[in-house]
């Protein structure tokens, strides 16, 4: 491996499902607080500081997990843990990094400067809570959710309704999803004393998992009814969910292979909720 592949894999570019998930949302969230339309310096901040941050939370997840990752069979050929890149050259490119997508946040309002300060923080303390806590997934769903927040805090300077209620369905995907996800390492985390999902709820993890998605799609159908979206919205949700639930269907023996493919498959689910707004906006 060279050290420029060591570099992209550390940062996960060549894996960019990470991006989709965090992108969606966002995207979803601008284009609903702008009803529709966007500002083009707006839009290109957030989808660069989506990759940029997302490139940042890997490195600090894998600064903090190398001890771990060497133990775990998915993930001990990793950059830092295969001892490929030294820790100091993975926290220099995380500083750059961070230092790109503060100059970024900087070109939006002082409030949206704060709530970036706030998910930094959740970022840098998210791989922590996979030692104590016994559901790290929904710490990730609130991480993720903070581009929701800045995105209406970017274009209305405030967090109306719509906003929390989106904030809160993201913290239900992201439970579903990394609930996929947490399945495939559930033997080693358990070897490891770490915490997921996928371990707490032991052999009702799916039953959770779609529960999860349904109070996910609860929400979105809550904001449809605000809003007064019509029945072309309602499609898209409906689309979405099926996806959403024949993934539940497909892994429901919690096979790690199939679970993974269900976790794949949230990239289409988030791109019709999506569509589902846009069709709403124009």
């Amino acid at each position: 491996m060279t050290k420029l592949s060591a570099f992209i894999n550390l940062t996960r570019i060549n894996k960019p499902i990470g991006i989709f998930l965090l992108l969606w949302p966002t995207l979803t969230a601008l284009f609903l607080a702008s009803d529709g339309v966007p500002n083009t310096h707006i839009l290109f901040i957030f989808i660069l500081g989506t990759i940029l941050m997302r490139s940042a939370g890997c490195i600090i997840n894998d600064l903090i997990d190398c001890n771990i990752d060497t133990f775990v069979k998915r993930t001990r050929n990793r950059p830092i843990a295969a001892r490929i890149i030294k820790p100091k050259e993975a926290i220099t490119l995380l500083l750059l990094l961070l230092i790109c997508s503060i100059f970024l946040v900087m070109q939006l309002n002082f409030f949206s400067f704060g709530i970036a300060l706030l998910a930094l923080l959740f970022s840098l303390t998210y791989p922590f809570t996979k030692r104590f806590f016994v559901m790290p997934q929904v710490y990730l769903g609130i991480t993720f959710g903070f581009g929701i927040l800045m995105a209406f805090a970017a274009t209305q300077e405030k967090l109306p309704l719509e906003a929390l209620i989106l904030f809160i369905a993201n913290i239900f995907w992201a439970l579903s999803y990394d609930s996929h996800y947490a399945i495939m390492d559930m033997e080693d985390d358990k070897k490891l004393n770490i915490n997921s999902t996928a371990l707490f709820f032991g052999n009702k993890t799916m039953i959770m998992i779609t529960l999860s998605y349904f109070f996910m799609f609860l929400n979105l159908i809550v904001i449809g009814i605000l809003k007064e979206f019509n029945l072309s919205f309602f499609l898209m949700l409906t689309i979405a969910l099926s996806i959403a639930l024949y993934g539940c269907f497909d892994s429901r023996h919690m096979e790690p292979q199939k679970n993974f493919e269900a976790f794949l498959r949230n990239n289409y689910v988030g791109i019709f909720v999506f569509v589902g707004f846009i069709s709403q906006l124009y």
